[in-house]
């Protein structure tokens, strides 16, 4: 399949024309977009006379959307980049380019890099010792400046693993994470109900229930040393470099309690009903991953997506554990709740931006912010991505079939891109 999107290239600036913009109002058509020095400087309608310029490059977008990047403040698919399988995990800087390659193909532009720290003796997950967290850490913030991408850093910390919080006040106060979530999956107090339900888990993913049961049995004492007076002192750190706290996988109004009285100002993936009202009745920002909508079902058995949102109690959504269910996530919102597109937008891309404190910088269309911009042409069977813009730049494009194809007819290509490698246009650029 040709893509409808024309490339034409000359020198720094970019003007994107004939295009459908999602702004925050609604969708401007037939508009222009014109970008220099990375930020978005004009939004008006296309007409004959509103062309580029001779100095900047064009992206004739013949009627395809053009919307925000997707600003994804949960992505938790690192890991399993890592460690395809758990004893084989590869050097997390070896794994970043093509994985930071692979986000902007599902139109991310700006990405929270989940890094867990459960430091927990024999139940420890292979990734998430201290030893590894900081490994991982250094990896992302060595690889920033080369990165077609915003990247932060989103450190997932259980609760449980007190032993780590030296290591954990070391990364705030040296500005190495961006974000920071307070996590526990001991039985009875988040994601697992009860006892019943953390060994049915395991079971399922093929593990003894004698283990499951030595893994409880581990888990419940160390929440017996649970130091609320640290975790309090830690969270007023994050604050004070600006940090957004998380809390993650709540399950009742006294956890919820609990969390607000630190300052938590964001509730990850509620897990009843009850929690999910409290939280959103206190002015709290609800998040839910789209492979929970896209799947129809929560992967623990716990509330589903399509029917939060259908009523009205979604405020955020995260990519999670699946990048690959973005667009489709995007679209399968609007198709259930009947909402505007420019509605439904915010809640991939301007809502968690505002809820980390970027969306001054990103998250919509607008005059002054960074051109964070993905194509997608709508026409066919299913939502299709045409190309993906970051800081002006663009970072991807669906163009290697199509121009195979015309190359094979005429000889020559008729599309000429505009971009560079996306690490190339980033290196040398630090936090925007």
């Amino acid at each position: 399949m040709t893509s409808p999107v024309t490339f034409r290239r000359n020198n720094d600036s970019l003007s994107i024309v004939n295009c459908r913009a999602v702004l925050p109002g609604g969708i401007l058509e037939p508009a222009r977009i014109r970008i220099e020095g990375g930020l978005i400087t004009d939004i008006g309608r296309s007409s004959s006379s509103s062309g580029p310029h001779r100095t900047e490059d064009c992206i004739d977008a013949r009627g395809c959307l053009v919307l925000p990047g997707f600003v994804d403040i949960h992505a938790d698919s690192l890991e399993a980049a890592i460690a395809p399988r758990p004893s084989a995990p590869f050097l997390p800087e070896t794994v970043l380019p093509t994985y930071e390659a692979s986000l902007v193909m599902h139109g991310i532009t700006t990405v929270f890099h989940c890094v867990g720290l459960a430091d927990l003796g024999d139940v420890t997950k292979p990734l998430r010792t201290r030893d590894k967290a900081r490994e991982i850490v250094g990896a992302i913030r060595n690889h920033q400046s080369g990165s077609p991408l915003r990247v932060r850093i989103h450190l997932r910390y259980e609760i449980t693993d007190t032993d780590s919080l030296p290591l954990l006040d070391s990364l705030v106060e040296d500005g190495e994470v961006d974000m920071m979530s307070l996590m526990d999956h001991t039985p009875g107090f988040g994601v697992f109900k009860d006892i019943d339900a953390y060994r049915e888990y395991h079971r399922r993913s093929g593990q003894s229930l004698a283990a499951a049961d030595e893994k409880v049995a581990a888990l419940m004492e160390r929440r017996d040393q649970l130091d609320e007076g640290a975790l309090a002192e830690l969270v007023d750190a994050c604050h004070r470099r600006g940090l957004t706290v998380v809390s993650h996988d709540d399950h009742t109004v006294e956890k919820l309690e609990w969390a607000l009285s630190l300052g938590v100002s964001v509730a990850e993936f509620p897990v009843t009903v009850e929690a999910l009202d409290f939280a959103r009745g206190q002015g709290m920002q609800a998040v839910y991953g789209t492979p929970n909508l896209i799947r129809g079902v929560s992967h623990a058995g716990n509330l589903r997506v399509a029917d939060m949102l259908t009523t009205g109690r979604v405020d955020i959504f995260c990519l999670d554990y699946s990048p690959m269910c973005s667009l489709l996530a995007l679209f399968t919102a609007v198709e259930l709740t009947g909402s505007p597109l420019a509605e439904v937008s915010r809640l991939f891309s301007l809502n968690p931006a505002r809820a980390v404190g970027l969306d001054t910088v990103t998250g919509s269309i607008e005059i002054g912010k960074a051109a964070d911009l993905i194509l997608v042409d709508q026409r066919g069977s299913r939502p299709r991505l045409l190309a993906t813009i970051a800081n002006g730049r663009p970072v991807y494009r669906a163009e290697v079939v199509a121009a195979k194809t015309e190359q094979g007819k005429s000889g020559h290509s008729p599309v000429t891109s505009v971009e560079k490698s996306g690490h190339d246009n980033a290196r040398g650029k630090g936090k925007l």
